[in-house]
């Protein structure tokens, strides 16, 4: 009797560290993806306090590399220093229909190609609601995001941005880039 006793209890141990580790998993799984995603326009859309927008796209294939295209993506942020908290881990990532997601280029050379696509010649970094040179309240903050995809998507791609503070919710707009010659 002692002994079923002991296996009752180990049971409902083990029961009860499956529901506690499951449910930090769920909550975990739900904060790292966009669950809930908001067509925006050109206009842009606010998402928890903050005003985005796609300022600009331009995109541009280099001669010796047609089926490849560099798309480099202007966001613009704006909102109360309070709100732009939230969007603290801004990811934003190119997609299809197909659901196919490409990330932006992070390496130094980016810096570079931003510098090239852009016709002011400007990076005005990656995506950070919190840059330490902020305009002052109620004006844009604007950040560059460069992606390598193939050539086709530069029909029909939408660009999805969320922030650690947003998701489940994410936005997405459509994409309609300037095309340059990269010669």
């Amino acid at each position: 009797m002692k002994h079923l006793l002991w296996i009752i209890l180990a049971a409902v141990l083990l029961l009860a560290n499956v529901v506690v580790v499951g449910w930090t998993e769920i909550a975990d799984l739900r904060r790292a993806r966009e669950w809930q995603v908001t067509q925006a326009g050109g206009a842009g859309a606010e998402l928890r306090g903050v005003h985005v927008r796609v300022d600009q796209v331009w995109a541009g294939t280099a001669p010796n590399l047609p089926e490849r295209a560099l798309v480099l993506v202007r966001l613009a942020l704006r909102g109360p220093e309070a709100a732009r908290h939230g969007w603290a881990g801004c990811d934003v990532g190119l997609r299809d229909a197909a659901g196919r997601q490409w990330l932006p280029l992070t390496s130094a050379d980016a810096e570079g190609a931003v510098r090239v696509i852009a016709p002011d010649g400007e990076n005005m970094g990656r995506c950070n609601p919190l840059p330490h040179d902020a305009p002052p309240e109620g004006q844009e903050i604007l950040s560059d995001q460069l992606f390598l995809v193939p050539a086709e998507l530069l029909k029909g791609a939408r660009l999805r941005v969320s922030a650690l503070g947003t998701r489940p919710e994410a936005l997405e707009f459509p994409v309609r880039p300037v095309l340059r010659d990269l010669r």
